[in-house]
């Protein structure tokens, strides 16, 4: 058997919000580069690197006041070089804090640092812009703050407003490909999931509200909860609660429980997950405010409930100005808007400590892009060609990555002593097992690769992967971030191809749609493939995470806390009504009527944590090769590259160890000769470096003086970087506007197999 892969017709193009040539702008001189290259080279010769520690530790840290007085007649042209570098060097730091003020400057950079960070905006953005003369300690780090904001803004393809905006592609008949720029840019303003919850527990609060307040069951059969509840009250609650729920002064009615009684009892349904205040929409409801309005005008008429219909319509007047009003005008309105926030809910308004990537503020924005891409028949299939023989490497590096996360928790559950029942077999609820491994597995958070998959050494391996793959029978998916390699839209029909990396996903209704004129079309091939499994894949719903969710087009178990809106969801499972089966090294999903199960996991982090990835269907996973030495070629599948160039670095060099400087305490030219012998090593310009406790990579010029402080905060944190090429590199950013702006991007494909003979 063979399989064919299909892309999807309707994709989403991922780009930076800002030109790339912004950044690229604020690299130094070529006077300072050769300067720089000149230090390095003597530094690299043998009367350096055979002379004593402190003569080396001198010449790297650039300080020739540090050298031993027997050593300075020798390397007395190395201290002229030194001294003409370090001249050069601050007037150059000079004016990139110059240039970097006049990037600033632009009326998006501010409001996108200030809908980031409002505190970096006014602590750091408008301070910097405002003071004069050299910097001290508080206004570099500022700038190296700031820095990292316009890294992110202009090199980066991340979702978010109107500095991350969602574009679309999809297909036309032909060949090549059309770039429409131009289009109108829309901004929808929606109210944070956690901001919603906090509101909902305002209003269950209120005591003036409370006795007209409906409780839902969530689920139909929630009467089998019955047994389960410690109080003689909370069953009769329960039993007088009919399909559409009851209110508080209803129950006291129909049970005759006073009202303190039938309150408690409802509080221990609702603890227990059986009950919960039908207020709002759900985890996805993405109007909550609407939700909610709509909800208490069907409440008897009364002061405290006309007091909150007025607090929600004017929270949610405020939420509709943030899509309108033009900055800072728009600075008062968030503002106002969380000062009214925190009064009715005694909850703060931002939380997360101003954490960049936190869900940390009372809304988030999303913002349509303004390019449209059209891709033509001829070249997506040419592409799904090309793309074929790296689509079955991760076939098979996931399939032997899933085994592996098999045995590993079929072997922690029998070590940790789970008995096996009366047949023989060990088993138990889904429920049961989702708690069981919580203690033998921790999440691996958002690491490119999990700790149970293989590693390759070389490309060597891709033969033997491809063979492998050929084996495997059955349907397999993914979503792959494509990034060809061209200068301009026109060159995309001829374009090398970069596999950024491959995820474990389908095209499902979620989050990335909610920009697209049409959803239903933007999920519909994700949708048919469900259908036709027969229902064997289950969607695993882990509920919202900050601004992301998805929806599986299909059955879905629940693994979040209940809701009443899920009473209306009859095909929605429990977890308690699935059952796992662990053998001698497999663990199997069987649903309710004992038939076996394939698991559908929307979230990144629970495709790579074993226990989940165990039940998944066969999985589709990026590979890493990675070899005993300091650095990783480039490793291709056919012409398509799946792992650019990276490089260890150690902290030695990056920090003040072994003679080298960049860390805190080195002098900002000592942070900048680091760059330079980066630059050396890599032999590129821009390069991604992650430490080991970022969750996102910086991209790091290795020719800008802010970037040289960026580089020393990343490696603060002690241990390793990885540096990775930025490949498509300057040269091959391909999306530009109509002034001819390159931005960052990426193809977010959806990608089917399915076997054919």
């Amino acid at each position: 058997m063979t399989r064919q892969w299909r892309l999807g017709r309707v994709f989403v193009l991922r780009h930076s919000g800002m030109p790339f040539d912004w950044l690229e702008g604020l690299g130094a001189s070529p006077a300072l580069l050769e300067a720089a290259d000149e230090l390095l080279d003597i530094e690299e010769s043998p009367a350096v690197q055979e002379a004593a520690g402190p003569v080396r530790a001198a010449v790297a840290s650039c300080a020739p006041e540090r050298l031993p007085p027997a050593a300075r007649a020798t390397l007395e042209a190395w201290c002229d070089k030194a001294g003409r570098f370090r001249a050069l060097y601050r007037d150059a730091d000079a004016r990139a804090t110059e240039e970097l003020r006049a990037v600033l400057r632009h009326p998006p950079v501010g409001e996108a640092v200030f809908l980031s960070n409002p505190d970096v905006h006014r602590n750091m953005l408008l301070p910097l812009l405002n003071a004069a003369g050299p910097l001290n300690s508080r206004r570099r780090r500022a700038r190296r703050q700031l820095y990292t904001y316009l890294q992110r803004f202009c090199g980066k393809a991340e979702t978010v407003s109107f500095f991350g905006p969602i574009g679309y592609g999809g297909t036309r008949a032909g060949a090549g490909a059309v770039l429409h720029t131009g289009r109108p840019r829309v901004r929808r303003v929606f109210l944070a999931i956690w901001a919603a919850r906090e509101l909902v527990r305002a209003l269950a609060r209120d005591p003036r509200l409370l006795p007209d307040l409906r409780f839902h069951r969530t689920r139909r059969d929630a009467d089998g909860h019955g047994a389960a509840l410690a109080s003689a009250g909370a069953a009769a609650v329960l039993a007088s609660i009919g399909q559409d729920g009851r209110t508080l002064r209803g129950l006291c009615r129909e049970t005759g429980l006073s009202a303190r009684e039938a309150a408690g009892a409802l509080r221990e349904l609702v603890a227990a997950g059986v009950l919960d205040v039908a207020l709002g929409g759900g985890p996805y409801d993405l109007d909550p405010l609407g939700t909610l309005t709509g909800q208490l005008g069907g409440l008897p008429v009364s002061p405290s409930r006309d007091e909150w219909l007025l607090r929600l319509r004017e929270l949610d007047r405020l939420r509709a100005a943030l899509e309108t009003e033009p900055f800072p005008g728009k600075a008062e309105t968030l503002h106002e808007m969380e000062v009214l926030f925190e009064k009715h809910t005694g909850v703060p308004a931002r939380r997360g400590a101003g954490r960049t990537y936190a869900d940390r503020a009372i809304v988030y924005e999303e913002c349509s892009s303004g390019f449209l891409l059209d891709v033509g028949e001829d070249l997506l299939r040419e592409w799904e060609r090309r793309l074929t023989p790296v689509l079955e490497i991760c076939t098979a590096h996931g399939h032997a990555a899933q085994r592996q996360a098999s045995r590993q928790v079929a072997t922690a559950i029998r070590a940790g002593g789970h008995p096996p029942g009366p047949d023989g077999r060990r088993e138990m609820t889904l429920a049961a097992y989702a708690h069981r491994t919580t203690e033998l597995f921790q999440p691996s958070g958002s690491v490119f690769q999990a700790d149970h998959a293989p590693r390759y050494r070389d490309a060597e391996d891709v033969p033997r992967l491809l063979g492998e793959a050929a084996a495997l029978g059955g349907d397999r998916y993914a979503v792959i971030d494509l990034c060809p390699r061209a200068g301009d839209v026109a060159g995309l029909g001829r374009a090398s191809l970069v596999v950024a990396r491959t995820h474990h996903h389908l095209q499902v209704p979620g989050w990335l749609d909610v920009m697209h004129p049409d959803p239903a079309a933007f999920a519909a091939e994700a949708a048919a493939w469900v259908a036709g499994q027969g229902g064997r894949v289950v969607g695993f719903d882990f509920g919202r995470r900050n601004k992301g969710y998805y929806r599986f087009p299909g059955r879905e178990v629940a693994l979040r806390a209940p809701s009443w809106t899920d009473a209306a969801r009859p095909g929605l499972l429990r977890a308690d009504e699935l059952t796992v089966r662990i053998e001698e090294d497999r663990v199997r999903l069987a649903g309710p009527g004992q038939d076996d199960l394939l698991a559908y996991l929307p979230l990144s982090d629970f495709v790579k944590y074993p226990p989940y990835a165990a039940l998944s269907h066969p999985q589709v996973l990026h590979p890493v090769f990675a070899s005993d030495a300091g650095g990783d070629a480039e490793v291709g599948v056919g012409d398509v590259v799946v792992q650019r160039t990276r490089w260890r670095v150690e902290a030695s060099e990056v920090s003040g160890t072994s003679g080298m400087c960049g860390a805190s305490g080195a002098t900002p030219e000592a942070r900048f000769l680091v760059l330079r012998r980066l630059a050396r090593r890599t032999g590129h310009r821009f390069v991604f470096v992650r430490s080991g406790r970022e969750r996102k990579p910086y991209l790091i010029d290795l020719e800008a003086p802010p970037a040289a402080d960026l580089l020393g905060h990343v490696a603060s944190a002690g241990g390793p970087l990885t540096a990775e090429a930025m490949d498509p590199g300057p040269d091959g950013l391909w999306l530009r506007d109509a002034h001819g702006r390159r931005y960052v991007c990426e193809l977010r494909i959806q990608a089917i197999g399915r076997d054919a003979p």
